[in-house]
């Protein structure tokens, strides 16, 4: 009950018990105490114990009053608090969160150290998690929603699997986003891009690869070259396959790799040149650059490069050359192989 009401409930029961009194006896009562004569109506004496009664009912009221309006404030601090709690941990972004009812703080404290998955649906949830509920379901289904419209992108760290499941959501949406991933690698999470990564060496020519070849490795070339056999028009010419190998660390498969390709683009001449250089500064390139002279049967080539190297090695090449110079009908491939004459180099 309100206390104004409260009081003017009590004062108008007073006034009437007081005036029934007064109807019944109008007459005076002595008291006295300590000396002093207190002389008044015996309806006034009646009235006195209740408005003592009643001014201590009023401070009662209000002392619990206010008791209960700040354990009811506390909840309600903390109910926002606990959906603030449960936002950030629906984004994936848990952060910490303090709570003063001991009833809330025994349990909502694990949100501040975990990350919720919504399974069902949203009915009766305030708008705000609602909301946030469909469009993160709508990232995790693989379409991109745009974070800095919903005003938690600068709240939201790179590594955030949301984040990073958006980012590639776009990625796939819009394959040329993977250069802008590229040029800021430092702002996404690696997956991201390595994902852009893939997402160049599947669409792009070596010409825009060139850009962002110190991020490539021999795995990325081959998928290059696998559009380059498919017949893709990646721009494979001798200045861009030497300016990949100066910039990526090759092993014998991958130089490999690389020459049975560029058989297939690269003149002769332009192929040998290339590849002698590259055996003259990488030893993991000697395979490779003998294997071309086998396929463009430059057998003197072959018996000089064999003279000048050690007998035991690239004995596979040296079984061929004695069945190349013995007339037998052995194609390269029947004998050579990345497996037997690169030795996991």
């Amino acid at each position: 009950m309100r206390i104004g009401l409260y009081t003017f409930a009590s004062l108008a029961l007073i006034g009437l018990i007081s005036a029934f009194v007064y109807t019944i006896n109008p007459g005076n009562f002595v008291y006295e105490i300590a000396g002093i004569n207190l002389n008044f109506p015996i309806a006034l004496w009646i009235a006195i114990p209740m408005l003592i009664l009643l001014v201590m009912t009023i401070f009662h009221m209000i002392y619990h009053g206010t008791k209960s309006f700040f354990a009811k404030r506390k909840w309600t601090r903390d109910a926002n608090e606990l959906q603030d709690a449960l936002y950030w941990s629906l984004l994936k972004e848990p952060k910490p969160h303090h709570f003063s009812v001991p009833e809330i703080k025994s349990g909502a404290a694990l949100l501040s150290v975990s990350s919720l998955e919504a399974l069902d649906s949203t009915e009766g949830l305030s708008g705000k998690l609602g909301k946030t509920i469909n469009w993160v379901k709508k990232i995790q289904e693989g379409e991109y929603v745009d974070l800095k419209e919903k005003k938690v992108a600068k709240f939201l760290s790179p590594s955030n699997p949301l984040v990073v499941r958006n980012t590639l959501n776009k990625l796939e949406e819009n394959g040329e986003f993977a250069e802008s991933v590229l040029l800021s690698v430092d702002e996404y999470a690696p997956e991201t891009v390595s994902r852009a990564l893939e997402i160049l060496t599947d669409k792009e020519t070596f010409f825009k690869m060139r850009k962002f070849v110190k991020m490539l490795d021999g795995k990325h070339l081959e998928k290059v070259l696998d559009r380059v056999d498919r017949d893709e028009d990646v721009g494979l010419t001798a200045d861009n396959v030497d300016f990949v190998a100066q910039n990526i660390d090759l092993s014998c498969p991958e130089y490999m790799r690389l020459a049975k390709s560029t058989i297939k683009k690269l003149t002769p001449d332009e192929n040998l040149t290339l590849f002698k250089k590259f055996a003259q500064e990488k030893g993991s390139a000697q395979n490779a650059y003998l294997y071309l002279l086998f396929q463009y049967e430059m057998l003197d080539e072959v018996k000089a490069y064999l003279e000048e190297s050690e007998e035991d090695e690239f004995k596979p090449f040296r079984a061929l050359y004695i069945l190349k110079k013995g007339k037998y009908n052995y194609k390269v491939s029947d004998i050579i192989s990345s497996a037997n004459v690169c030795n996991g180099n």
